[in-house]
């Protein structure tokens, strides 16, 4: 495993949110908050949603976009989605959160599991409010540009 690869899962392991974008039957790009159920060793992130939700509809077989935020640190998966009803991977990741979302549990057909399988990802990670003040300031009396943390793109 690479260094990016390492600060990638480190980055993506400290947060339970994703903003997933899918494009709309007209073009339009469309964002929405999702909860990241897990993230697999082969870079798959999970979710559970509902068959007739336009997250479920606009993603099948299509290409996604998830943005994952930290308190420090911005993460940009390009991916391909896939919607199912696998039961077992449902009862698996059901918890009292989708039952906020959902009706019937991992029983319930219309209630699926979208994977998005990462083909890439981006991200920066930055030391924090202080340590950017610090690094901006730095910059000023030196006379060079801030260095905005780390940077790196992963394929995957």
């Amino acid at each position: 495993m690479t260094t990016e690869q390492e600060t990638l899962e480190s980055l993506v392991s400290k947060s339970r949110f994703a903003m997933f974008t899918t494009i709309s039957p007209d073009g339009q790009l469309l964002s929405r908050p999702m909860t990241i159920q897990e993230v697999t060793d082969d870079h798959d992130f999970l979710f559970i949603s509902q068959a007739r939700t336009d997250v479920a509809l606009q993603s099948d077989g299509q290409q996604v976009n998830l943005s994952i935020v930290g308190d420090s640190s911005w993460v940009s998966v390009a991916g391909t989605a896939a919607v199912s009803d696998d039961r077992e991977t449902k009862e698996r990741l059901w918890n009292s959160a989708n039952d906020a979302y959902t009706e019937g549990g991992p029983d319930n057909p219309d209630n699926v599991v979208i994977r998005v399988s990462a083909d890439s990802a981006e991200y920066w990670d930055t030391p924090g409010a202080i340590g950017i003040v610090l690094d901006v300031v730095k910059a000023k009396v030196t006379g060079g540009k801030p260095s905005g943390g780390d940077h790196g793109t992963v394929e995957l």
